[in-house]
């Protein structure tokens, strides 16, 4: 069986992930072909795949897919979803535990006396300092830390066309987080994130990864939230409060060179068992 992994043409740290993932597709006796979404697009209707492992967001492309009979793995409308932070608080907080968020309301137009009552609201509910997140971004690059009312205020009238939300910011785990990935229904790796230079953690902008150990807790809070949001792999992100693990994000094309590299693992492999031995009766 050919099975492609679909990367974006523009974006060349997926490379390395999808020639994991491939390794694990050869290993297994079947024929892995990394294509990136324009080669993907150029395929015509005669060149279906069974499966395919979607490495990217392109969402009109995982549709057109998802229409001609591919499984796809993710499914788009899980990526899609994934890709706004907003929509998986919304379907996590009644169950799970999160930071406390507040919702940017859809604006079309700049209001100053709007700014400022929502100015008040976030700054009184959240306190500050705060942490602004837009709906869709990666890498920690599209988060902020907000110290003032004015900033509040700021980062509204210059993102209020864009869909973003506010987070109270969890000083324990400043610079600090827990990355677990899973695969199926099962918690396959995890590394602690630091980050002495930034209050983010990410690896990409300047943190350092080290194996973690996954207690049960943490491995069926993870899961069960994977398995809320239809996702066949993620990477959960987790911050650290005494009163136990705030879910911070879920990332559905998650990298994890890092991971393997801190754990010893190969990632790839798995999520290549996953969707090779895959079937509808085990789901």
């Amino acid at each position: 069986m050919k099975i492609p992994i679909i990367i974006n043409h523009s974006i060349p740290y997926f490379r390395s992930s999808a020639e994991n993932i491939s390794e694990g597709i050869k290993k297994s006796g079947n024929t892995p072909l990394i294509l990136n979404n324009i080669e993907a697009r150029a395929r015509t209707d005669s060149e279906l795949f069974q499966k395919a492992v979607f490495l990217d967001k392109d969402f009109p492309l995982g549709i057109k897919m998802e229409i001609s009979g591919t499984r796809l793995f993710n499914n788009i409308g899980s990526i899609e979803l994934c890709s706004d932070k907003r929509m998986v608080n919304e379907l996590l907080k009644a169950d799970f535990p999160l930071p406390e968020t507040i919702d940017y309301p859809l604006t079309y137009f700049p209001n100053e006396v709007f700014f400022r009552e929502f100015t008040e609201k976030v700054c009184d509910e959240l306190g500050l300092p705060v942490v602004a997140k837009l709906a869709s971004g990666s890498q920690g690059r599209e988060v902020f830390l907000l110290e003032s009312k004015e900033e509040v205020y700021d980062f509204q009238n210059k993102y209020y066309r864009t869909p973003h939300l506010y987070q109270k910011f969890i000083a324990s785990s400043k610079g600090r987080d827990q990355r677990v990935y899973v695969v199926g229904k099962k918690a396959v790796g995890s590394v602690i994130r630091e980050n002495a230079n930034d209050f983010r953690s990410n690896v990409a902008i300047g943190g350092h990864a080290v194996k973690a150990d996954i207690s049960d807790e943490i491995s069926t809070l993870c899961i069960n939230a994977a398995g809320i949001l239809g996702l066949d792999f993620c990477g959960i992100d987790l911050l650290f409060t005494p009163n136990g693990p705030l879910i911070c994000e879920v990332n559905s094309n998650a990298l994890f060179s890092a991971l393997n590299e801190a754990c010893g693992i190969e990632t790839g492999h798995i999520i290549a068992d996953h969707v090779v031995s895959f079937n509808y009766t085990n789901m």
